[in-house]
């Protein structure tokens, strides 16, 4: 298995010994130990090979990690890179500010081996999966039509690059690290693309990720007064991570995407694709009292609720009524 080279950043030098001798036992060889913000731009403009993942001390003097993670974003090569923040459970609620400016995950001092290698695991399937889309994008180059198979239709797919757009892998994990009061303050919103299937069918992988893109840009813009994150789930599924009380109609919320999804008729026409019709779920939120097992369903029961609703009424002609 090919090491993953990573870049650590954190000014703490007796922290810094402490995760690269964690960082050795678990099998990551490949890192890069400097202690500031400067340091690591410097050393990622001068590196002739590419990072295949950050760990970004939130909390550092002068320019902090949060702020670091946004520089690094800018970069095109390292839009899709995964970023761990790495911080102290005093100063946890800086964590939303750096999933704001990209971040992928985060972890917490002291340091646990295990969080850690879950964490690695994460970033380990992120850039799998980013190889194995530079890999399709290099067979698109030398196919006139680019096997369907390749994409696999049920699979999470990376559909745009935002700062609100997140792995789905990486939203459950993300879940999974809230403590019960933060999580109760968030609810899961599920939208299903009712006949992505025939887009599928109809369009090749380029043309299925733009039209996925389209409609997660079109859900965004809805959102764009609230706070949140989104993930692909596949099989057409989008799910929100937001706050709690974000969304009070979702009979409005669905409203409001079908008439985004409408103003492009007439470009989806043009490509003969279906219109997307999209289905928006009610709101799945924890109780403050929430399992485990509870909390790794969230987002499962956040799509089982846009799918239900098809059934239950959130019809277009019922919303008409």
């Amino acid at each position: 298995m090919k090491d993953l080279r990573i870049l650590a950043v954190d000014d703490d030098k007796a922290f810094q010994m402490v995760l690269q001798g964690t960082l050795a036992q678990l099998g990551y060889h490949d890192v890069t130990s400097v202690p500031s913000a400067s340091a690591a731009l410097k050393v990622i403009r001068n590196s002739p090979q590419l990072f295949d993942g950050f760990l970004l001390d939130i909390e550092m003097p002068e320019v902090d990690g949060v702020e670091l993670c946004r520089r690094i974003r800018a970069m095109s090569v390292y839009r899709k890179t995964p970023i761990i923040m790495v911080t102290s459970l005093a100063d946890k609620h800086f964590v939303d500010g750096a999933f704001a400016a990209g971040a992928t995950d985060y972890f917490t001092k002291p340091l646990d081996e295990i969080e850690l290698r879950a964490r690695l695991q994460v970033m380990r399937q992120l850039v799998d999966e980013r190889q194995r889309a530079l890999d399709l994008l290099d067979e698109l180059k030398s196919w006139s039509d680019l096997p369907k198979s390749k994409v696999k239709f049920d699979a999470p797919l990376s559909v745009i690059s935002a700062n609100w757009m997140v792995e789905y892998l990486a939203m459950q994990n993300h879940l999974l690290t809230l403590n019960r009061l933060q999580l109760f303050g968030h609810a899961a919103i599920g939208f299903t693309v009712t006949n992505a299937a025939e887009a599928f069918r109809l369009t090749d992988h380029v043309g299925y990720i733009d039209y996925l893109a389209n409609i997660a840009t079109v859900i965004a813009e809805t959102l764009k007064t609230s706070p949140f994150s989104m993930a692909h789930a596949g099989q057409g599924d989008f799910v929100v991570l937001t706050n709690r009380t974000a969304v009070s109609d979702p009979r409005r919320l669905q409203e409001d995407v079908r008439a985004g999804v409408g103003s492009y008729q007439k470009l989806y026409s043009s490509l003969s694709l279906p219109s997307p019709v999209i289905q928006v779920g009610t709101p799945v939120s924890a109780s403050i009292f929430s399992q485990r097992a509870e909390i790794s369903s969230l987002l499962d029961r956040a799509r089982m609720s846009a799918q239900i609703g098809l059934e239950e009424g959130f019809s277009p002609q019922k919303q008409r009524d």
